[in-house]
């Protein structure tokens, strides 16, 4: 409540000495989110540092180059001009598509051709995550063309198959995760924009085939959902799967060993102990329950109050936008940090089961913050325009 206030008597001062083109709303809460993500990679990563030999400093470093690298991408987005992304949609959009598809002619990390990566450099580029940025510019100005929605299939079928190639590329790498988020976060994106139920619907029974298709060619994906419901029925033999904590339950149950045992106010900073091997993927999937355990429940709702009110300013600047192509590219982007940022929290806290999806802003990595930031900096972009076309109505004459 405290941050609120700070932020609501700062914007009002801004506002009193003349009309501000940053909107504190949006910012504060995102930087808040990016520190935190710095001060909790730190810690989450001493044990996999440690092991390897390597320096936890140099780990520190990348993690304050990527800002580094999201703040730049903030200030651009902020500045681009909304009407030069119209113009440029497509073309954003073939060379996302040639990206995703040229991740196939570089190595494999854990099992997946996900990375671009940058020769002679530590460096790589998940083209996966600018996939979902590009993805909703390009449907917002398709949308821009029928104001009053999408009638009929011949209307509503270039937007579906242009997001049905996007998510099927990204998940043949495979990335099932960035594949649902991009998926989940369009459809809901589709029907604000105007898409019918039964647009949606029809779709979603279409994808069945092709998601079926990959839980059959990659076992695990199955290996987790059974996991999880057998951890759901609390019985061994489930599904005829063993000591469910050891299969794929064991990511929830350490999860909630860690929110549980950090109580209130945590056991403090640096202290945690599941973080050792315990929880899979401690600085990027579950960096949340690190949170949890070291900091406590008041900093995991802080963490949650802040994607709160991103998505609430977010469809505010939505809705009061000054034409229909920003609107719409706000609601997108609102929509696939808000679906991104709710999955990553319903697998920590053991809703549904595990994903391979991060925090956005929190966890460790540098294409997820970059495009997290620059979404940040397109939705003040246009809150920028909605104060200026509103000062300019209430000019005289």
């Amino acid at each position: 409540m405290a941050a609120i206030r700070a932020v609501r008597l700062a914007q009002a001062k801004l506002e009193r000495e003349e009309p501000s083109p940053v909107d504190l709303w949006l910012l504060v809460p995102a930087l808040t989110l990016v520190g935190l993500g710095v001060a909790m990679v730190y810690s989450a990563s001493i044990p996999s540092v440690a092991s390897q030999g390597e320096s936890i400093l140099l780990k520190l470093g990348m993690e304050i180059l990527f800002v580094l690298f999201g703040l730049l991408g903030l200030a651009a987005a902020f500045r681009v001009k909304m009407e030069w992304l119209e113009e440029k949609a497509w073309a954003l959009l073939l060379a996302t598509l040639a990206l995703l598809v040229a991740v196939f002619f570089f190595p494999a990390r854990n099992g997946a051709h996900s990375w671009i990566f940058i020769p002679h450099t530590p460096f790589s580029f998940q083209p996966s995550e600018l996939a979902k940025l590009v993805l909703v510019i390009v449907t917002a100005r398709y949308f821009c063309h029928f104001p009053q929605g999408l009638g009929d299939w011949r209307k509503a079928a270039p937007p579906f198959a242009v997001m049905l190639v996007v998510v099927g590329l990204v998940a043949v790498e495979p990335d099932m995760g960035t594949a649902a988020v991009t998926a989940m976060a369009t459809m809901v994106y589709f029907h604000i924009a105007g898409a019918r139920m039964r647009h949606l619907a029809a779709v979603a029974g279409m994808s069945l085939i092709p998601a079926s298709y990959m839980i059959w060619k990659h076992p695990y994906q199955l290996e987790r959902i059974l996991s999880f419901l057998a951890s759901l029925l609390g019985t061994d033999g489930a599904f005829g799967i063993k000591d469910v904590d050891l299969a794929g339950g064991y990511q929830k149950a350490r999860s909630l060993i860690a929110l549980g045992s950090g109580g209130l106010t945590g056991c403090g900073y640096c202290g945690s102990v599941e973080k050792y091997f315990y929880l899979p993927a401690a600085a990027t999937d579950s960096i949340l329950a690190v949170i949890g355990e070291e900091l406590g429940m008041i900093a995991t709702w802080g963490v949650l109050a802040m994607f709160a009110i991103l998505v609430w300013r977010g469809m505010r600047v939505a809705g009061g936008a000054p034409d229909r192509f920003s609107g719409l590219v706000a609601a997108g982007v609102t929509m696939v940090i808000g679906v991104q940022a709710v999955l990553n929290i319903a697998v920590t806290t053991g809703s549904i089961p595990a994903t391979g999806v991060t925090l956005p802003f929190v966890s460790y990595g540098g294409s997820s913050l970059l495009i997290s930031m620059m979404g940040v900096g397109l939705l003040m972009n246009v809150s920028r325009r909605c104060r200026e076309a509103e000062a300019g109505s209430q000019l005289p004459g």
